[in-house]
């Protein structure tokens, strides 16, 4: 008897979860400048921004790292240099904030660091890898801030 209530319990509180599950909104966001921004409300991380193909290369490259634990080849990182190099000549003038570009120099300085200690301890260059993808991730959220305030208009 206590196992078929806590079953129907469990199975209640599944469905109630379930149905006020909000779902993800696609946006297709024309900004002042002419760039179109593809946005998803529930995944930060789906950001796309048509005409600016460095921070897409990034982005893509890093969230493909999140998804395999970091075990991943340095070429891989490597083949981002230009990207990173060129990514804060290359911010469509919508979405060139302060913030942004302090962004993008926090990003840059920790992928010179990885680059420069490839050869340390894997534990290091896991730490590493790991302080890039979150200076990634401070760009991706003030980027998905300043689309929200396009949406919010």
């Amino acid at each position: 008897m206590i196992l078929r209530k806590t079953i129907t319990i469990a199975l209640l509180v599944f469905v109630i979860a379930a149905c006020n599950t909000e779902k993800a909104k696609e946006y297709n966001i024309d900004l002042n400048d002419g760039t179109t921004v593809v946005y998803n409300s529930k995944d930060e991380a789906a950001i796309t921004i048509n005409d600016w193909t460095e921070f897409n290369q990034i982005n893509n490259t890093l969230n493909n790292l999140e998804e395999v634990d970091y075990v991943v080849p340095m070429e891989r990182l490597e083949s981002l240099n230009s990207a990173i190099i060129n990514l804060a000549n290359s911010v469509p003038s919508s979405l060139k904030t302060e913030e942004v570009l302090e962004d993008i120099a926090d990003i840059q300085e920790e992928f010179t660091k990885l680059i420069n200690e490839k050869y340390e301890p894997l534990d290091n260059v896991k730490q590493n890898i790991e302080e890039l993808v979150e200076k990634f991730y401070d760009l991706r959220e003030e980027l998905n801030e300043i689309v929200e305030a396009y949406i919010a208009k």
